[in-house]
């Protein structure tokens, strides 16, 4: 289906702003006035946004926003006007509590109540404690998802018809509201050219609905539109140089972190933060900062208040505690070496190992194995796995990582992650993967496994399945190669390697308070440094999530760190197990990308070259040894 034409987009993003133009409110700065004659950035791009989307076909809006920027209330305008343009147009207004819904009650009243009689604006017909009709028959309900559980969980959207809903703080609803909110979309019109839902929150942390959704808008651009709105799009958030607060907060040149994110702001949303607005932050954030003798103030957010005044989308979601690893050093994970070019698998485990299948997975939800690199020929590759409940008993996810080694540094190859594996069964993804990356020849591969909790099920397992791979000479044809032929993989494995399964050639580790703590510190250290190149989104997403609490590392209540532990493990089997071996033989990136891409004319001529290098060091030797000879008999003839 086709948006909407740019004729009908122009009329009516035209008609909305005469319409603000006669739209009073009460501010909290100003008291009674005008929307539309005092409009703040935030506001304009939200307008603008809106109507770029309806263009696009795109009726599902997420908004996520700094405090104070107004974008709650020109979305309830927003609702006046659809109800007043759209005849018998079905609305819904829902808010975290009843207080903010009678708030948004009582402004959505002002509004109309106050519209000239020259716009012909269709009046109030019937007023309500559930809701306003007007004349034209459109509609719009008040309700509130609620803060904790209630009797109503799950009543949210039930026997509703609805074209147009505006959903205000989604931050604040309770995690029993995921059900309601599954009832009200299914409320929801899904045709009707002219509906819209806008979806808008500030954030408050990775804990609750409001992520969740956030990121799944942002995984699906052709249905969802997000908008992200900071501080700085507030026009008075600023600071004047003529102000006494200059001195303090302005004079100070912008340090490295303010101008990077100065930069992004104007790389990723196209906004220039001035030097006033920059004064403004540092008071908001860190008012008692001052320089001292020739050292500048440090002025420094903590995560609360970073929260409430993002820079940018990606520091807008925050946690209690230290923030472990920096969003600036994530974003260069993300902008170098992050890729969703990968081929997708999923596993159908049987009884036993034997009836084991792995698939290319039809669709996003069965997605268990991402695979950026297959294997190759003379690699190294340490495969890192974290089974649920293993280095924290609030995790509820097997996670495995595989990495590719060299001498100076190391790269996220594979990916598997599944809330729903046995023990048994993730020890038969451990043996596929082992058989597939230790396949190709002269390539070499390590496990490391977590062993507390259901870790030494998983040890176990794969002790077991030594035994019966080699009782078993037949197993069940399969039509794909590869990854997809696991038992032929994993029998040629063991058979190639007698320590292929056992210890010794593999790590078997157990995580407690203190090695967690060192092992998050050096896979910090190698994100930070670049030494390690992370391809996958999810596993930069549950980095954003870890936390500093005391002497605790790791990610809060609900927010999952798996990817993380996995991704710690096989980077410590690489620096004490591995990366010394390849140190000495000089393996590089560099060295041996070059093995990689040289042709058999670049291998002629390096052996050539070795030849003619060895034969002039041969003739040079022997020079020195007829010389050393001659001196010999020159010295006994005195």
């Amino acid at each position: 289906m086709a948006g909407w034409s740019k004729s009908k987009r122009t009329q009516y993003e035209n008609a909305f702003r005469v319409f603000l133009s006669y739209c009073f409110i009460n501010s909290k700065e100003k008291g009674f006035m005008c929307l539309g004659k005092d409009m703040y950035t935030s506001q304009e791009r939200f307008i603008t946004f809106v109507f770029d989307c309806l263009e696009r076909d795109i009726h599902n809006i997420f908004v996520l926003k700094s405090r104070q920027l107004g974008i709650t209330t020109i979305a309830r305008a927003m609702t006046v006007f659809f109800l007043g343009m759209f005849r018998g147009l079905p609305g819904c207004l829902v808010f975290d509590s009843a207080e903010n819904k009678n708030t948004a009650r009582d402004e959505l009243l002002t509004m109309l109540s106050d519209l000239p009689m020259q716009l012909h604006f269709p009046p109030v017909k019937k007023d309500n404690r559930e809701g306003l009709t007007l004349a034209n028959d459109a509609r719009i309900l008040f309700k509130h998802a609620g803060v904790k559980r209630s009797k109503s969980t799950g009543t949210l959207g039930r026997s509703v018809g609805l074209a147009f809903a505006h959903i205000s703080e989604i931050c604040s609803f309770d995690s029993s509201s995921a059900e309601s909110l599954i009832s009200f979309r299914k409320s929801l019109a899904q045709t009707n050219v002219d509906r819209l839902y806008i979806w808008e929150s500030t954030a408050r942390g990775y804990v609750g609905l409001w992520h969740g959704m956030w990121r799944e808008a942002l995984d699906d651009p052709e249905h969802c539109g997000s908008l992200f709105v900071g501080w700085w799009s507030r026009n008075d958030q600023r600071i004047s140089r003529t102000s006494p607060d200059w001195r303090l907060y302005g004079e100070m040149e912008p340090t490295l972190q303010e101008t990077e994110q100065i930069r992004l702001v104007k790389e990723q949303y196209d906004f220039e933060v001035t030097r006033e607005q920059l004064a403004w932050y540092r008071r908001q954030i860190d008012p008692s900062a001052r320089s001292q003798g020739d050292t500048d103030a440090g002025f420094e957010a903590d995560p609360l208040k970073m929260q409430e005044d993002p820079w940018t989308a990606d520091e807008a979601f925050q946690q209690t505690g230290s923030v472990f690893f920096l969003n600036q050093k994530l974003n260069e994970q993300t902008q170098k070496n992050v890729s969703k070019d990968f081929e997708g698998y999923t596993y159908i485990c049987g009884v036993d190992f034997l009836h084991t299948q792995v698939f290319k997975a039809p669709n996003t939800r069965m997605l268990e194995l991402k695979v950026w690199e297959p294997p190759k020929q003379n690699a190294v590759y340490v495969i890192g796995v974290d089974p649920a409940y293993g280095s924290n008993e609030k995790n509820d996810h097997s996670c495995i990582q595989v990495i590719r080694c060299w001498a100076d540094g190391i790269d996220q190859v594979a990916e598997y992650d599944s809330p729903l594996i046995a023990t048994h069964q993730l020890a038969w993804v451990i043996a596929s993967l082992l058989g597939w990356y230790g396949g190709p020849p002269q390539a070499d591969v390590r496990y490391i496994l977590e062993l507390n909790g259901p870790g030494t099920a998983v040890f176990n397992e794969l002790n077991s399945l030594r035994r019966q791979v080699e009782n078993v000479h037949r197993a069940p044809q399969v039509d794909e190669k590869a990854l997809g032929n696991i038992f032929r993989n994993v029998k040629t494995y063991i058979y190639s390697r007698a320590d292929s399964l056992g210890p010794g050639h593999n790590f078997h580790f157990k995580t407690q308070m203190q090695t967690k703590i060192t092992l998050m510190e050096r896979l910090r250290d190698f994100v930070h440094t670049g030494i390690l190149h992370v391809r996958s989104l999810d596993s930069i997403e549950d980095m954003k999530g870890i936390r500093r609490d005391g002497d605790s590392i790791g990610a809060p209540d609900g927010v999952h760190d798996d990817r993380v532990v996995a991704l710690a493990l096989a980077c410590e089997y690489w620096d004490t197990k591995v990366r010394p071996a390849m140190l000495n033989l000089n393996r590089t990136r560099e060295a041996e990308a070059a093995k990689e891409t040289a042709n058999l004319s670049d291998r002629f001529n390096l052996l050539n070259k070795n030849m003619m290098t060895q034969f002039f060091a041969s003739k040079t030797h022997e020079r020195v040894m007829l010389k050393r000879a001659e001196l010999r008999r020159q010295w006994r003839g005195r």
